[in-house]
């Protein structure tokens, strides 16, 4: 089935050109796609510690599993599927181009699903309101710093998805503001899984939290990927985050020690080292100065342990 030839390259003239415009052929196709994906996933799990070789060749499974789900896409979109499989088809896209990192994808999905196949495809949609944080956390990291997009976006999701009142509502908004006012404390509280749990899942923290450490993109937990996707999310906009903070603190401050303990705890805090996703790994803010001294934006101050020097952005 790999080999069956997309509608857009086929264009109904090469042989079998057709083939995926047939759904029961859609519906095969999509269970096909199932076991390449658990194949990548099992082969290639994402480790906080990889070899350059490793990376290469996880992020090379992964795009050859985006590129046969954009197969199928396409052949949903031409026959203007708009039923229950149609759906998971784009949930699962969507959420797939998060976790594999190929934000041109997200963006091409997000607004066939987002409010259309919402809006047309028979109930339950049980994954909505994560499709609806998924795709504006995506906006805000693809365009960081900026928010435009994000706002545009924002106005097009109908209220029945995410009500203005809703936790949800009020923790993405909260989430923009406190990066735009550039109030780090509360964009680091706001990131945490105890944080994020109270808006997508009725666990507490620690369940949360060890659930994303055994997660599995295969079928047998269908709420694991778009969680997933979510949180990957998340830490990329926290890493994004961490960099402006740390050009403040740079600018701000001519050094810095270690040796207090509210000191460290609160530029660790502003710098977000603390990591959310299993294939991270959390950062002392000690190894994190070290790095920076590397790129000559810190040294340590001689004959004074836990004393840095920061040397102002130019």
């Amino acid at each position: 089935m790999e080999h069956i030839p997309s509608v857009s390259r086929s264009s109904g003239l090469e042989k079998d050109g057709d083939t995926l415009k047939d759904w029961k052929v859609q519906e095969d196709y999509r269970v096909f796609l199932q076991g390449k994906l658990d194949d990548v996933v099992n082969k290639y799990p994402r480790r906080a510690a990889e070899s350059e070789q490793e990376t290469n060749q996880r992020v090379y499974a992964q795009e050859n599993v985006l590129i046969l789900f954009r197969k199928l896409r396409e052949g949903v979109s031409s026959t203007r599927r708009n039923d229950s499989v149609a759906l998971e088809v784009y949930e699962t896209s969507l959420y797939l181009a998060v976790t594999f990192e190929s934000p041109k994808q997200s963006t091409s999905i997000i607004p066939h699903l987002l409010p259309h196949l919402y809006l047309s495809a028979p109930s339950p949609h049980g994954n909505r309101l994560l499709s609806v944080l998924i795709s504006l956390l995506h906006h805000l990291v693809a365009a960081y710093p900026s928010q435009s997009s994000f706002r545009q976006h924002l106005a097009t999701i109908p209220g029945e998805f995410m009500p203005k009142g809703s936790a949800a509502a009020k923790w993405i908004v909260a989430l923009a503001r406190s990066l735009r006012t550039h109030n780090y404390a509360a964009f680091e509280l706001l990131t945490r899984p105890s944080s994020i749990s109270k808006i997508v899942d009725d666990h507490d923290s620690d369940d949360l939290s060890s659930a994303l450490k055994t997660m599995s993109i295969s079928n047998g937990d269908v709420r694991s990927l778009p969680r997933r996707a979510l949180f990957g999310l998340v830490s990329s906009l926290r890493s994004k985050a961490r960099e402006t903070a740390w050009e403040i603190v740079r600018s701000a401050y001519r050094e810095i020690s270690c040796t207090s303990e509210d000191t460290s705890a609160w530029l660790a805090s502003a710098l977000c080292l603390k990591a959310i996703v299993p294939y991270e790994k959390d950062v002392e803010i000690e190894e994190w100065l070290e790095q920076r001294s590397e790129q000559g934006h810190t040294r340590r101050k001689e004959g004074v342990d836990g004393r840095w020097i920061i040397y102002k952005a130019r």
